[in-house]
């Protein structure tokens, strides 16, 4: 769908900002719920990344009449990363880097097709910036599925 309007771009980018800050969340709690070390590392530095990209991201939503970034960032509707993410909240220690992938893998989707439909005109901003978070997001993936078990 290439050349989404203003206000397809500033609610898909608001779907990204809401996910980046739920993962921030949950990995973040697991950090003390851990096992192992190494892992809980992982999960803290991940946790903190999700962060910055949420400030980041949302320091991008339009703020106008029409586009209030409080409303913006939300779940986005259908299937992708926000439903995966819902069955995080409950994972035990011995799922979540399965859950944590399958999580990452919808979540590198939703950034692949904002990037794929963004207009460079419009969205320069958004697309350095959900360009710079899909590599990071693309590397802690890389990451977690070395904990993943064969």
């Amino acid at each position: 769908m290439p050349g989404m309007t203003i206000d397809e771009s500033a609610r898909r980018l608001g779907e990204v900002v809401w996910t980046e800050r739920r993962l921030f969340e949950l990995v973040g709690q697991w950090v003390t719920t851990t096992p192992p070390t190494d892992l809980k590392l992982v999960f803290a530095r991940q946790s903190r990344l999700h962060g910055e990209h949420a400030v980041a991201l949302a320091a991008l939503l339009p703020e106008t009449r029409d586009h209030d970034p409080g409303v913006l960032v939300a779940p986005g509707a259908g299937a992708g990363a926000g439903v995966a993410l819902d069955e995080l909240s409950g994972t035990g220690p011995t799922q979540r880097v399965p859950a944590l992938t399958e999580a990452l893998r919808a979540h590198l989707a939703v950034l692949e097709a904002y990037l794929g439909d963004a207009s460079p005109v419009r969205d320069g901003p958004g697309i350095r910036m959900v360009g710079a978070v899909l590599a990071q997001d693309r590397a802690d993936l890389g990451e977690l599925e070395a904990f993943a078990p064969r």
